[in-house]
């Protein structure tokens, strides 16, 4: 008798909905190589892209279409034309299940996909703005919600406040994820390097004030003059827009701060660091705290939405308020008056995000919930 075999895979259509193509494959790759290895169809939809970045959703199995977001001034016809074009590409390509991430992306996705009547609809919340709840558009989130089938937080703290401002409707799921988490085997623990000659210090972002470039340069500042050989580097790209820092602003740094400008690997760059430091504002979830983690280095970050749950104070790194620049130099300078302590805080990293951040679990529960 022959053995009984199991039943294939229902093979689905999955569309993700993002602010941009770059950051879908940044931050969604390893989601999408999961979905397509489960042998699910995947289409991302994002504004228009350059070649480089379709090239690499499409390396990882994806299809990807763009939308038009000229829209005119008025925020209500934005969202409409938009909600439209979503709508006619969902009822299009019919997807079975649709995720938005990015608060724009994910409202409207939301919205049109339950136009569409698509059978599932999640909404992914990535982070709220620095205003918090007053910085959304609550009637139109409330819709989103009431549209979505599942919502999920990047951390706890935006959870908390949604749900206190009465933004999520009884009987929504609502589940927490650490971010995009990390690939542990691509961002592999890598010993520190000598502190002989002077403790490096690293900070990888978008040069943004709300990322907390204007206290890290000051701090830098601050701490150059009294230690000895200790060097302060900033990667990441240039900023966009009010908030963006520019090279003149960075000057008033004295010279402490080397700017390494945007980095496609950032491995190399963070293996030759003992400290990584990362004072933003507030966010969805870091990546780039993350990487550092896996890698094995102590990080220094604000105990901010976001941030303060990627370290365990004074064990894989400290925390600081935000904005504080003294406050700021003054943990950095703990790890230059100690640099014995860096081994010990930089392998609590390591196994935080072993337990906490590994991307295969972040994925494992996103496909849960999204039913892929």
């Amino acid at each position: 008798m022959a053995a009984a075999t199991s039943p294939a895979p229902l093979s689905l259509r999955f569309a993700l909905v993002g602010p941009s193509a770059e950051s879908i494959a940044a931050l969604r790759d390893g989601l999408i190589l999961d979905a397509v290895a489960r042998q699910h169809r995947v289409l991302c939809i994002t504004p228009p892209a350059k070649s480089r970045a379709v090239h690499a959703l499409r390396d990882l199995g994806a299809q990807h279409r763009a939308i038009e977001i000229d829209s005119p001034r008025i925020p209500f016809l934005a969202d409409w034309q938009l909600t439209k074009q979503l709508v006619e590409v969902f009822r299009d390509w019919q997807p079975q299940v649709v995720m938005g991430f990015g608060m724009r992306p994910m409202m409207d996705a939301a919205i049109a996909a339950r136009r569409a009547k698509v059978r599932r609809v999640v909404s992914l919340m990535n982070g709220l703005p620095l205003a918090g709840v007053d910085g959304i558009s609550q009637r139109r989130f409330a819709h989103a919600m009431r549209a979505s089938d599942a919502v999920i937080f990047h951390n706890q703290d935006d959870l908390r406040r949604i749900g206190s401002a009465g933004l999520i409707p009884d009987g929504l799921r609502a589940v927490v994820v650490p971010g995009a988490g990390v690939d542990l085997r691509r961002y592999a623990e890598k010993p520190l390097p000598p502190y002989a000659d002077g403790v490096v210090f690293l900070m990888i972002a978008r040069l943004e004030r709300p990322r907390g470039v204007m206290e890290y340069a000051a701090a830098a500042r601050d701490l150059k003059s009294r230690a000895d050989g200790a060097r302060f580097l900033l990667a990441g790209p240039l900023g966009k827009g009010a908030d963006a820092v520019t090279m003149e602003a960075l000057s008033a740094a004295g010279g402490a701060l080397e700017y390494l400008g945007s980095l496609d690997d950032v491995r190399k760059t963070l293996a030759s660091c003992h400290v990584f430091v990362y004072p933003s504002h507030g966010e969805g979830m870091p990546l780039a705290v993350l990487e550092a983690l896996a890698t094995g280095r102590p990080v220094i970050t604000t105990d901010t939405a976001g941030c303060r749950e990627t370290v365990d104070d004074m064990v894989s790194g400290c925390l600081v308020p935000a904005g504080d620049a003294k406050a700021l130099a003054a943990a950095m300078e703990i790890f230059l008056k100690r640099p014995d302590v860096m081994v010990p805080t930089g392998r609590a990293a390591r196994l935080k995000a072993e337990r906490r951040f590994d991307r295969t679990d972040v994925n494992r529960t996103l496909l849960e919930v999204l039913g892929l």
